[in-house]
């Protein structure tokens, strides 16, 4: 799989305000659980926890369905049952207003448990996902997903959310319709404030079978597919309350792309059809178990055949708990503090991903093995020889927010896009980055215009201004020059913002450098 550069790191998680009917409960001592999803029919679930969805509502559209005849059990050619997850809609596009459906539908599963219990230990289920419909013509947004999540009030804490979210057919504000993987996690859903979460997008195909795994202790959570290190978030962004295990698949009509020209919905009224499986469910609380280590067990518990564990207690059930080792789960992030230096800029070198470009904890990173085919001076660096360097580019179009401002094809070198049709009073809001150092940060702007304008840059939603900047009359919308100045900046988490005082003038990318 192959990890490329994003413009903002989006909610990943399943937009799951007002997602649960059921009342939340005081976490108690949830040892272990496990479900091999031995089911003849989806109504015997309950009797083990779980909850199935009946009730409409979002994720996706305010109308969508949900459905128990969209939960079902399948059995294999050796024997093996899974519970299959299906969503169906024939809605299009084009018979959507304000988050609902005019006409058609969408049908969608969710299977739950019915405590908020989780939080602390190994999260880890064996998935399959498909690329492609079972029924009809393929581009829809489908989101199949395996994620732990609490009872969501607007804004407000105490939440958290964990999720590992495969869009088959991309989108999510990315412009792109390449599958990806989307790695997350959330404290409060507040789309403006990108410190209240952590996501990495990484791209690639991920249709068949997989085992997932999330490790989660107190401010920290990593993640892993089939024994592979994805990305790992620590601090404010990591989950800090229980949360109720889930399982999904549903359809987003969100923003494909950063401008919304397009939406998730095909603009078509055929039907279509998706479905994903789970082959099994696992969970140890407090404990930091490896791919290997969850395999194992989940193995022993079928060789004593048993097809359902849910216990407070420290009985093992035959299969004693793994000893945890934290630094033990397939293949590990480098621990050097790395950078690449891409052609006289430097980003970050990539965790989860060894060639190409990544997004992790809200910025770019290179994949090592990328890097180190530039030639000299360029490459990889010791981050630790040089402490006081730091350079970032942040491309205009990748903001988080925004009023006003459009997008256009940019003929500045590099190509992409820039922002352009600023009025006055128009802004740009962009992920939060970490400074590693206080102190005076060059700062470079790639502007255009024809008459010359204002451009102020902020921090934190215009709480402080940090520069005033004159753009000046370059000639024309696409004759671009660079504007240079120096801003004072704080160590740190920053949020960026860019306001428009004086209208009437383009940005390709901002540059900070010290």
């Amino acid at each position: 799989m192959l990890a490329t550069t994003v413009g903002r790191a989006f909610g990943i998680a399943s937009f799951s305000m007002c997602l649960l009917s059921v009342s939340a409960v005081t976490a108690q001592a949830q040892q272990r659980l496990f479900d091999d999803f031995h089911y003849e029919n989806v109504n015997q679930l309950s009797s083990n926890g779980w909850q199935v969805r009946t009730w409409q509502g979002g994720p996706g559209l305010s109308n969508g369905q949900w459905s128990a005849d969209n939960v079902r059990f399948v059995t294999d050619a050796q024997g093996e049952t899974s519970m299959r997850l299906s969503a169906g809609t024939n809605i299009s596009g084009t018979n959507i207003q304000n988050n609902q459906a005019l006409r058609g539908q969408s049908v969608q599963a969710e299977v739950a448990r019915s405590e908020q219990e989780y939080k602390n230990g190994t999260w880890a289920a064996r998935m399959y996902f498909n690329d492609a419909p079972s029924a009809g013509p393929d581009g829809d947004t489908v989101i199949q997903t395996f994620f732990g999540l609490t009872d969501y009030i607007e804004l407000t804490e105490p939440y958290s959310e964990i999720d590992f979210e495969y869009l088959p057919n991309g989108g999510w504000w990315s412009g792109s319709d390449e599958p990806a993987m989307w790695s997350g996690t959330y404290r409060i859903v507040d789309w403006s404030d990108p410190a209240n979460h952590g996501v990495t997008k990484t791209v690639g195909s991920l249709q068949g079978w997989h085992t997932l795994v999330m490790n989660v202790t107190d401010g920290h959570i990593s993640f892993y597919i089939d024994g592979e290190f994805q990305t790992e978030f620590s601090g404010d962004v990591a989950p800090d309350y229980p949360m109720y295990l889930m399982f999904q698949i549903w359809f987003s009509n969100d923003c494909f792309d950063a401008a919304c020209q397009r939406r998730g919905y095909l603009n078509r009224e055929d039907s279509r059809e998706y479905w994903e499986d789970v082959d099994w469910v696992y969970f140890e609380k407090d404990a930091q178990l490896s791919t290997d280590d969850v395999e194992q067990t989940v193995s022993c518990f079928r060789q004593n055949g048993t097809s359902f564990v849910d216990t407070e207690s420290s009985e093992s059930n035959g299969c004693p708990v793994p000893d945890s080792d934290d630094d033990d789960n397939g293949s590990e992030p480098p621990t050097t503090g790395d950078v690449c230096n891409w052609w006289g800029t430097r980003y970050p070198i990539c965790t989860h991903v060894e060639s190409g470009w990544g997004w992790q904890n809200n910025t770019d990173c290179v994949g090592r093995l990328t890097c180190e085919t530039l030639p000299d001076p360029y490459g990889v660096e010791d981050g630790q020889d040089n402490p006081d360097t730091f350079e970032l580019r942040i491309e205009a179009e990748a903001y988080q927010s925004m009023s006003g401002v459009q997008l256009e094809a940019t003929t500045d070198t590099g190509g992409g896009q820039n922002v352009g049709w600023v009025d006055t009073g128009d802004w740009m809001a962009y992920p939060t980055i970490d400074i590693p150092q206080a102190g005076t940060y060059e700062l470079t702007l790639r502007v255009a215009s024809t008459n010359g304008g204002t451009l102020v840059l902020d921090r934190d939603a215009g709480a402080s201004v940090l520069a005033t900047v004159e753009v000046p009359a370059t000639g024309g919308w696409q004759s671009w020059q660079t504007v240079t100045t120096t801003v004072e900046l704080e160590q740190g988490p920053v949020t960026l913002g860019v306001y428009a005082a004086q209208g009437g003038w383009n940005l390709n990318w901002i540059e900070l450098i010290r």
